[in-house]
């Protein structure tokens, strides 16, 4: 009698097992893919947040050449600097926006770099408030400055970069100045 032969072992994948593989390498590619995604849009909102923070820099800039008593810093506003009101950009009481600035002053070269930098991007709003610090005497002895930059977001909303100056009234500080309150 012969020997029956025996069954060899079977070698490779079956059709299951290789679906299987593949539905798993497919989750992973679309999460990696996701947060593809999701990286571009934080990468994106992170350069417009650069460029308006830029904007606020180069605006306060500017008003450190302005005079203290030049109009750009003459609307000052009703609302303490201490007010959540103050630092919004759609209350209307004392602020100033960058495109009737422009008009008003002309663009170069006092709100050059600004007006430049928001007219190339064109996504951008820009708006400043002017609180007065006034002295024990009731003297105008400098105006605090909240640069206010707000531009559009990926999730449909807006985001807003605030920029802090304080301008000193010259013929103050040979009297010693006021002291300027923290926010």
């Amino acid at each position: 009698m012969s020997p029956t032969p025996r069954a060899s072992p079977v070698h490779g994948f079956s059709l299951i097992e290789a679906m299987a593989a593949l539905a798993v390498f497919s989750i992973g590619i679309l999460g990696v893919l996701q947060m593809n995604v999701l990286a571009s849009q934080q990468n994106g909102l992170a350069r417009r947040q650069s460029t308006a923070s830029k904007i606020a820099r180069d605006l306060v800039d500017s008003f450190e050449r302005v005079p203290f008593h030049h109009a750009l810093l003459s609307a000052e506003s009703t609302i303490d600097p201490a007010d959540p009101r103050f630092t919004r950009f759609d209350e209307a009481d004392g602020r100033v926006k960058l495109s009737d600035a422009v008009a008003l002053v002309g663009g170069r070269p006092l709100l050059g770099a600004a007006h430049a930098s928001v007219s190339a991007e064109g996504q951008y709003e820009v708006a400043w408030r002017v609180a007065p610090v006034k002295g024990s005497d009731g003297s105008l002895e400098a105006r605090r400055i909240l640069v206010m930059v707000r531009f559009p977001t990926t999730a449909g909303g807006t985001k807003q970069v605030n920029v802090w100056a304080v301008k000193f009234n010259p013929q103050a500080l040979g009297r010693g100045g006021a002291a300027i309150p923290e926010i």
